[in-house]
């Protein structure tokens, strides 16, 4: 007995032994937990090295899932939206054009509504999405105050052809109830500039039409060489960039962040100090390239009127190449005496109205041919069928003014021409057309029904010989041809003239044109001219002398000190009795808020606030065009 107890207690201290590790100062270590730590350590290598897409992806699993160079991104802010969309009772609808990638196939694209909604208690609305006119999301909104997060995937059969109109649009119903005046639904929603059109491209943009279609709305333009040739160039991309809905700055390096949005334009060596570099070695005037490899277009060559007019228009489409070079691109001006107000943004679908429907056209001076003041507005309207207690009135708004409302006849077709003032015209102009209905009944219970009503693709501007005033007068003057002086460009920097001078320039420029820079030059005699700065052969009402703004005979209808920054935009006439427009800044305003333009011959600028001078030299003191004549 007493001899199998050391047996006994030898082999548990066998088993003792294969079961743990010697650890340190006699210490022992379970085997169990060193294969757990080998197992986990296995784990962590394969989380490093293989980095699964599950170990990365989101938590609510919306991610995409692709690096930055691969996600496409086209947001309402970048479509022009800068503070995104309001859907109300007034303006239910709302609609972008997004052109995606064509040399990057995508392997998922979808759409993501975000920002708030407000629904009256009393009301039911439905927030509908539609592509290219197909329905592909509806859904109730829930009454009172909530955030909108929403994401629709955007058909295939639908962006097949490279691009999609998304549409978001919300119809809703009022409860039951009698005598009341308003019946709109009580609904707000707000989507946020970050609303998004997004898509997983398989590979990073490479060529140079998908990295313009990329493009958001603020584009930069990066100035390598200040030589009088590039900053031609410079100007022409901007002019023609602002004209296509871009707001455009001028840099002189590359900016820290949103590369992808800009252009730089210079010889490639001197590209190269900026750090862009070709993808591969050529001769063409554009090229793509990288800046911190991200994809971005160079200029290369100073041909600014052909590149910024290929870049800017439906040629590009042709460049499916990281390279091009256009050597001509003729450009055809506006003709004829009607414009079309399909072409000028609005809605010629078929729309069903219930008590009463909006559209809306804008318009610029100079995009009319021979940039002409219309004289009249003709509206093509299909209605429909009707009660005979019903009548559809028709109201005429042009620039926040009422100036027609008339009663449509009862004729299934009506194309009634409303009278457009000349004096209540701006160089940038919005018309807004409303049908409403009225119903001569008696009592207060009377069902609300929606009808179809469209219109027609007939409806146009008609253009008139009106000659305008003031800034209104510009286009015409302009459109036979003209250049663009600055006597002093030696003096300044590129990229502050440029920022100050080309926004407030294009608004005067001609549809088409592309107009040539002289710079350290006088306005040639005789010819129509845009003049930045001062010079001794333009006469004009208003100057910046000595350090103050004066006007008048002698000065005595204005004499106030100058501003730092700032600019003073007016009509003006050289010495040989040409018309044109002059442009003196000071300091270094960059981009400002510019004023509406209307029939005054002068404005003075600044950051804070804008004030009109009146053909006598006196400050406007109400509607700028109350002191310029009609």
């Amino acid at each position: 007995m007493t001899d199998e107890k050391p047996e006994s207690g030898a082999e548990e201290e066998d088993t003792k032994k294969k079961e743990y590790f010697t650890g340190e100062r006699g210490r022992t270590v379970p085997r169990a937990a060193l294969l757990v730590l080998a197992v986990a350590l296995v784990v962590l290598l394969v989380f490093v090295f293989m980095q699964p897409k599950w170990f990365t992806r989101d938590a609510d699993d919306r991610s995409l899932d692709v690096p930055a160079d691969r996600h496409f991104t086209k947001t309402l802010e970048g479509a022009g939206y800068h503070d995104g969309a309001w859907l109300t009772d007034d303006s239910p609808s709302t609609s972008y054009l997004v052109t995606f990638p064509a040399d990057s196939s995508r392997d998922e694209t979808r759409l993501h509504l975000s920002g708030t909604s407000q629904v009256s208690e009393d009301s039911v609305v439905f927030m509908t999405v539609k592509m290219d006119g197909q329905q592909v999301y509806k859904s109730e909104l829930p009454r009172g105050e909530h955030d909108v997060d929403t994401y629709v995937d955007v058909p295939d059969q639908i962006a097949d052809d490279g691009r999609v109109r998304v549409q978001v649009m919300l119809t809703g119903s009022l409860s039951n109830q009698t005598c009341v005046a308003d019946h709109s639904t009580g609904m707000q929603v707000h989507l946020d500039p970050g609303s998004v059109v997004e898509a997983a491209l398989t590979e990073r943009v490479h060529t140079v039409r998908d990295a313009v279609v990329s493009w958001n709305r603020d584009v930069t333009i990066v100035i390598a060489d200040q030589s009088d040739e590039w900053r031609t160039t410079a100007a022409q991309l901007g002019i023609a960039l602002t004209r296509a809905g871009h707001r455009v700055t001028y840099v002189d390096s590359a900016p820290d962040s949103d590369v992808q949005n800009s252009v730089v334009v210079g010889p490639a060596q001197k590209l190269g100090e900026l750090g862009w570099s070709a993808s591969q070695p050529s001769d063409d005037s554009i090229a793509m390239g990288t800046v911190n490899n991200t994809p971005v277009v160079g200029i290369v060559k100073p041909q600014g009127d052909l590149t910024s007019s290929f870049l800017t228009s439906t040629s590009v489409t042709t460049a499916d190449s990281d390279q091009n070079d256009p050597q001509t691109l003729p450009v055809v001006a506006a003709s004829g005496n009607e414009v079309g107000l399909e072409t000028l943004g609005a809605d010629t679908s078929v729309t069903q109205v219930g008590d009463n429907h909006k559209w809306r056209a804008a318009y610029s001076l100079a995009d009319l041919p021979d940039g002409r003041l219309p004289q009249a507005v003709r509206v093509g309207l299909q209605l429909p069928a009707s009660p005979d207690d019903l009548t559809w009135i028709l109201n005429t708004e042009l620039n926040g003014q009422l100036i027609d409302s008339r009663r449509l006849p009862r004729t299934p077709t009506t194309q009634p021409t409303i009278p457009l003032p000349p004096s209540a015209q701006l160089m940038d102009n919005s018309l807004t057309l409303t049908v409403q209905r009225d119903r001569n009944i008696g009592g207060c219970d009377v069902r609300v029904t929606n009808y179809p009503i469209q219109l027609e693709s007939s409806s146009a501007l008609v253009l008139g010989n009106d000659p305008g005033a003031g800034f209104t007068s510009l286009p015409r003057t302009l459109t036979p041809g003209f250049a663009v002086y600055w006597p002093d460009a030696a003096k300044s920097s590129a990229v502050d003239e440029l920022n100050a001078v080309i926004p407030a320039l294009t608004k005067f420029v001609p549809a088409g044109t592309q107009p040539a820079f002289e710079w350290n030059a006088q306005p040639a005699p005789g010819k129509p001219f845009v003049l930045v700065g001062q010079s001794p052969e333009v006469n004009t009402l208003v100057r910046n002398q000595d350090g103050r703004i004066v006007a008048g005979p002698g000065s005595s209808a204005l004499d106030i000190s100058s501003f730092d920054n700032g600019m003073i935009l007016q009509t003006a006439t050289s010495t040989s009795r040409a018309g044109g427009l002059a442009i003196n800044y000071a300091g270094t305003p960059g981009r400002m808020r510019l004023p509406e333009f209307g029939r005054e011959p002068a404005q003075v600028v600044t950051s804070q606030a804008s004030f009109a001078i009146g053909p006598d030299g006196k400050v406007i003191d109400g509607p700028a065009d109350s002191g310029a004549p009609g």
